[in-house]
């Protein structure tokens, strides 16, 4: 199974470790404009990007830059489609400019949760992707609820799972902010993601392993070594 490598990218990381990724990675998920970024770091790592051959993304957030679009946000469906729009938007626009194309989309922080928890917002990602961006994958969180209407309404999907985040109970992320949250040990991460590899149970927090399918891991560029992980990522997945 080719496991693809993500990174979400132009979140305000140090461009050293912008660039390093992009030299391991499959796909970059660019901020849009919400949570992160700019046009002028959009435009960066689509160049950057594209020189590598890596296929491009868009990444958009909750506009709560405080804190990174990841605060409880209060969202329509209205409101969803409409931020989807504008972000992907500018960033369509940026690849139109640059000669390339919109590969997939990854929600980020609270939306991407959001979208796993209420039926009406995944719906309204999914019609979303349907209408606006016919052929684009959408990036889900594996066995969540936006897989789940992604496949009934027939979009292309990439299941994934975090190589840096810790997993609980029924495999839901573990909170950020609660212990295990964020892993930082390179041989906890390798150990985990190798297991994961060769027998398809991803180890959990509490011992047990969850059976779960996926088509890309995801390794953020704000991890502590994000670089490194990456690389030792890369070598377990193949």
């Amino acid at each position: 199974m080719n496991v693809l490598l993500n990174c979400d990218l132009g979140e305000g990381e140090p461009w050293e470790t912008t660039a390093a990724l992009l030299e391991t990675v499959d796909l970059a998920n660019i901020a849009c404009g919400g949570h992160a970024g700019d046009e002028d770091s959009m435009r960066r790592v689509v160049r950057e990007a594209s020189a590598r051959g890596v296929r491009i993304g868009a990444h958009p957030g909750w506009p709560d830059r405080g804190n990174f679009g990841r605060s409880e946000a209060r969202v329509t469906a209205s409101d969803l489609t409409r931020l989807l729009k504008e972000q992907t938007g500018v960033l369509r626009r940026i690849l139109k400019e640059e000669g390339g194309t919109l590969n997939h989309v990854k929600l980020h922080g609270a939306l991407y949760h959001l979208c796993n928890e209420q039926p009406g917002l995944a719906e309204a990602c999914v019609d979303f992707m349907y209408a606006d961006l016919e052929g684009c994958a959408l990036v889900c969180g594996a066995g969540g609820m936006l897989q789940a209407v992604g496949e009934a309404r027939g979009v292309p999907l990439l299941r994934e799972i975090f190589a840096d985040r810790g997993y609980g109970g029924e495999g839901q992320l573990i909170a950020r902010g609660q212990a295990g949250d964020v892993l930082h040990d390179l041989q906890t991460v390798t150990d985990r993601l190798r297991a994961w590899k060769e027998t398809g149970l991803l180890p959990l927090a509490d011992g047990r392993a969850w059976l779960v399918e996926a088509e890309t891991v995801c390794v953020h560029a704000d991890s502590p070594g994000s670089a490194a992980l990456a690389v030792a990522v890369r070598r377990v997945l193949g």
